[in-house]
């Protein structure tokens, strides 16, 4: 494939998707390198075979896995029905925040680019006379302090202290 993709530094939420057109084993460290990358995270990349997903499939990864909707990874449910073998899963987040250019050559082949679904963090805010802060009790009274405590543990120690002295003194001639 002679086609490049930039990926600016600030890109977030773009799964690629490629097979992988070997016979032979192939690891991160060939995944960057056919990316035409010196390293990627192996974190957000994976190496996939497809027959080891078994009923999941691929649609099913990559819309349960991966977070992709349902409804862009079925328009392309022709194209990954006809994939067989390996396939390399990446996100943006494997290129470390760095601008990077891909230069996907052989074995890799590009099959799509996803985006990935949004979290909805929008929360409604809490309506109940609990959730509204006002404390209608009064405040614990304070703590009594210690000091009292430690004055008592102190002359307790002197004591022993002295009384151990005076048997010292008492022993020696």
């Amino acid at each position: 494939m002679s086609d490049k993709m930039n990926i600016s530094a600030t890109e977030h939420g773009i799964v690629r998707l490629f097979t992988i057109e070997t016979a032979q084993a192939f690891d991160h460290a060939g995944l960057a390198k056919a990316l035409g990358v010196d390293a990627i995270d192996e974190k957000h990349a994976d190496i996939i075979t497809i027959d080891d997903l078994d009923e999941l499939g691929l649609e099913g990864y990559l819309t349960l896995g991966m977070g992709i909707a349902a409804q862009e990874v079925a328009t392309m449910h022709v194209q990954l029905a006809l994939l067989k073998g390996d396939v390399a899963v990446i996100r943006s987040a494997a290129f470390n925040g760095k601008a990077t250019t891909l230069a996907p050559q052989a074995p890799l082949r590009w099959i799509a680019s996803f985006g990935e679904v949004p979290l909805d963090t929008a929360s409604t805010p809490i309506k109940t006379t609990s959730a509204q802060g006002h404390i209608t009790s009064k405040a614990p009274p304070p703590r009594p302090s210690n000091n009292k405590v430690l004055l008592w543990i102190l002359g307790a120690f002197a004591l022993i202290v002295l009384i151990t002295i005076s048997m010292f003194i008492r022993i020696t001639p």
